[in-house]
């Protein structure tokens, strides 16, 4: 073979072997492949932002459900006619027929207040740090945590009648008068005192409920609390055998009250009222409140909410409806109805405040 002939040859076959690439497809596939990236990147933005709007929307959600509006706004509840200066750190209220009895913590007192004029009539000296004051039997009955002792004093008079060791050397922290007796709490422990010879015995039974929600419905005790693996329950319990009649689940465990023929409790976690039938233990009402409600109290048309956080909440007993809130400065954690007011303790300024109700 010729040099000629073997150079043709040669070139024939790295023509053969050469890919060949068509300018124009070649742009069409690059066109092709920037529209996929382009509609893969829309995409990928659309999802996050879709991804984004379900968070957000599930943390307002959430975000309602913990901690809801509350109206009407702070100060609709009335307006403050007197502030009575009192003992240091009030921290409970109750009203009598002749006087307001106010439970003093830091200073080991209840202060005894004239409705009529607006002053402190007299301060009696009861155990360290008495915590919830309780009306029956002719007395007031003064629950004193660190003394481990339960004070009465006369309602008529304000003098001290007997200061009552509570069986064990245990703190009390809840009190209920009801069933012939003045019932002693602490968590699961439960005492009846004897109004009639000031004898106190150890009445706790097998129904495992803590808290410091107690009431007597009906002449069988309502106690509010939770189990020991956390649930939420009220017990009743027939008082003259300390027996349990029944027990249901509940989503509150707090404060216990009865008013308008229904009882009230407290819902800590889900800071909510609770309602409840008292014949039939069925739910009549969920009241989303806004706070963790420290104590209840109820009269002929209203429940009265109070809180640490500060604020006094109105309900509605007819609608089941908040119709007005006060806010206070500091602690707010107890509250009474009584000769035309509202009586609210003011922790941080060591006040009885007196409100009128608008």
């Amino acid at each position: 073979m010729t040099l000629d002939a073997r150079a043709r040859a040669f070139a024939e076959g790295l023509q053969r072997s050469t890919i060949r690439v068509d300018p124009v497809a070649r742009l069409e596939e690059l066109g092709r492949r920037r529209r996929r990236r382009r509609v893969a990147r829309v995409a990928t933005a659309l999802a996050t932002a879709i991804a984004l709007a379900v968070v957000a929307w599930i943390g307002v959600r959430e975000a309602e459900r913990v901690a809801p509006i509350v109206n009407p706004p702070p100060g609709s509840l009335g307006r403050v006619v007197a502030t009575i200066p009192v003992g240091a750190s009030p921290v409970d209220v109750l009203v009598g027929q002749d006087a307001v009895w106010v439970a003093n913590a830091a200073q080991g007192t209840v202060s005894r207040v004239d409705p009529a004029a607006n002053t402190v009539t007299g301060t009696i000296q009861v155990g360290r740090n008495p915590v919830r004051l309780a009306a029956g039997f002719g007395s007031i009955w003064v629950a004193n945590e660190t003394s481990q002792t339960v004070s009465r004093i006369d309602a008529r008079t304000g003098q001290p009648q007997a200061t009552i060791p509570v069986t064990g050397h245990v703190a009390p922290e809840d009190l209920a008068v009801g069933a012939g007796a003045v019932w002693v709490r602490r968590h699961v422990r439960l005492w009846r005192l004897d109004p009639a010879t000031n004898t106190m015995a150890d009445e706790t039974g097998d129904w495992e409920v803590g808290g410091a929600g107690t009431a007597v419905v009906d002449r069988l005790l309502w106690l509010s609390g939770n189990t020991f693996s956390g649930v939420g329950q009220i017990v009743r319990v027939d008082p003259a055998t300390s027996r349990v009649v029944d027990r249901f689940t509940t989503a509150g465990s707090g404060a216990l009250v009865v008013g308008g023929g229904s009882v009230w409790q407290a819902g800590i976690t889900t800071q909510s009222i609770y309602r409840y039938d008292p014949s039939s233990k069925r739910l009549l009402a969920q009241i989303p409140v806004g706070v963790v409600a420290k104590h209840l109290t109820a009269d002929a048309e209203s429940l009265w909410v109070s809180s640490d956080s500060g604020r006094v909440i109105r309900i509605d007993l007819a609608t089941n409806q908040v119709i007005g809130t006060f806010q206070v400065d500091g602690r707010a954690p107890a509250v009474a109805v009584g000769h035309g007011s509202v009586w609210i303790v003011d922790t941080a300024h060591a006040a009885l405040l007196r409100v009128r109700p608008g």
